[in-house]
């Protein structure tokens, strides 16, 4: 027993030997070896002061409220991509190989007048500093010192990384905004005046007509503000707006934010060639796009508006009336979701539901007439077709009327709650008006008949 107590007693302390000096100080060993393996022992969320010297010029750059802004040369925003990179190589940059150099040796090997210097500081961080001298001869290495005295090799990277212009530096957005609070904003373009308001996830045309909005083309409008970049600045302060094009510019939006409604804007000049000028209202410089940048903001109405005619709920569809030249079907829905004529003959639910889906993607061949104050020149006043559907409370969810030819191509049609007066092509007639016989299950009898004829 004593025996047993003491091979016990003999494997816990080997056991706590093994994990505090083995494992945990293996593990702090490691830690130690990287600490000093690193160029820096920094945090880089911690960074919040950085100084960029190179040939003379000075970039400085300071975070206020979570957001990096150039403060020399000039007071502009900043581009968090190669900031970003600058934070990654001070905190993660690893030494090579160190050697002893001081003096005018420094400049043999780039560290001299003609190197990168980069000072920074932050919360918790005191102000420290690198420069970056030339390539090695051999490997994508370059030198650096952070003291004067000693030189370490180091991966090119660091180099790539603070070897930048001032346009690589700043911000490349043609306007700030935060398109999740943007629920309308205005463009006026050569076409003319557009204003949209967003109703939950849908975009509504309120202005020159009142109608639904085509949320792609709208979108691609926000979309490309947010994610487009500009090419180049022209001008950080220029004297005369009439010089870029932009006293009456080619192109104008208007973003209101937030619950009060705060206006942003950004003027666009005509595209000489390829390019244009742009100017955000909140800054004072000029920059400059290509002509794919200005592409989304060029749409005509028929661009920015809905082209499906008939647009429902479909999964809400309960009850289906359709009339054509005279011939009425009624179709309803019962409680296992099979459809069925109100003269009891039970329907395909296949085709119901294909019906309902050429309903739904039923498309505008033109729009003819937004404000009709006649009807009957459309054959609309006594339509030859009509389409209703209703959903379970028996509350009409659309109204379709078809009216005449317009030509051997197209029907008019309305929906008399949309007001406007439109087209859409007879070769989409068949599937919203389809033939009795195409809709209607056969008795067994008859499908038996039909297959024992096709064996035959």
């Amino acid at each position: 027993m004593r025996n047993t107590i003491i091979l016990a007693v003999i494997a816990i302390a080997l056991a706590a030997y093994v994990y505090f000096v083995e494992i945990k100080g293996g593990e702090q060993k490691k830690k130690e070896k990287e600490i000093a393996e690193k160029l820096f022992n920094v945090k880089k969320d911690s960074i919040d002061h950085i100084i960029i010297e190179k040939n003379g010029t000075t970039f400085e750059f300071v975070k206020k409220d979570d957001a990096w802004q150039i403060v020399r040369p000039i007071k502009t925003l900043a581009d968090e991509s190669p900031i970003n990179s600058v934070l990654y190589s001070l905190s993660n940059t690893k030494k090579i190989r160190t050697f002893k150099a001081e003096g005018k040796d420094l400049a043999t090997y780039g560290l001299g007048a003609q190197s990168i210097k980069v000072v920074f500081s932050g919360k918790g961080v005191a102000k420290q500093w690198v420069k970056i001298g030339d390539r090695t001869p051999v490997g994508a290495n370059v030198f650096v010192t952070k003291d004067d005295s000693t030189v370490a090799i180091v991966a090119s990277s660091i180099k790539n990384t603070m070897d930048k212009s001032l346009f690589d530096w700043r911000d490349k957005k043609a306007i700030h905004f935060k398109k999740d609070q943007i629920k309308e904003f205005t463009l006026k373009n050569r076409h003319g005046k557009f204003h949209f308001v967003k109703e939950g996830n849908n975009w509504k045309l309120t202005e020159p007509v009142e109608v639904r909005g085509d949320n792609g083309n709208i979108n691609s409008i926000l979309n490309k503000l947010e994610f487009g970049r500009i090419k180049s600045v022209v001008a950080e302060t220029p004297e005369h707006l009439s010089e870029y094009g932009l006293t009456a510019p080619a192109i104008r939006i208007e973003l209101f934010s937030g619950m009060e409604k705060a206006k942003l804007g950004v003027s666009f000049s005509r595209l000489k060639g390829n390019r244009a000028y742009g100017k955000d209202d909140s800054r004072p410089h000029i920059f400059e796009v290509d002509s794919f940048f200005v592409k989304p903001f060029k749409k005509k109405l028929y661009d920015l508006r809905d082209k499906y005619i008939a647009k429902f709920n479909r999964n809400k569809a309960q009850r289906i009336k359709l009339l054509f030249n005279s011939e009425l079907m009624i179709f309803e829905k019962d409680s296992s979701n099979n459809w069925a004529l109100s003269t009891g003959e039970k329907a395909k639910n296949y085709k119901i539901s294909n019906l309902i889906s050429h309903l739904n993607n039923l498309k505008v061949a033109r729009f003819v007439d937004d404000h009709p104050k006649n009807l009957k020149k459309y054959g609309l006043d006594m339509p030859r077709g009509l389409v209703e559907v209703y959903n379970d409370n028996d509350e009409k969810i659309l109204e379709l009327l078809v009216g005449k030819d317009r030509n051997e191509d197209e029907f008019y049609a309305q929906v008399p709650e949309q007001k406007s007066v439109v087209t859409f092509k007879k070769s989409s007639l068949k599937d919203i008006f389809p033939e009795k016989e195409d809709l209607i299950e056969k008795p067994k009898e008859e499908k038996k008949q039909e297959t024992k004829a096709e064996e035959e």
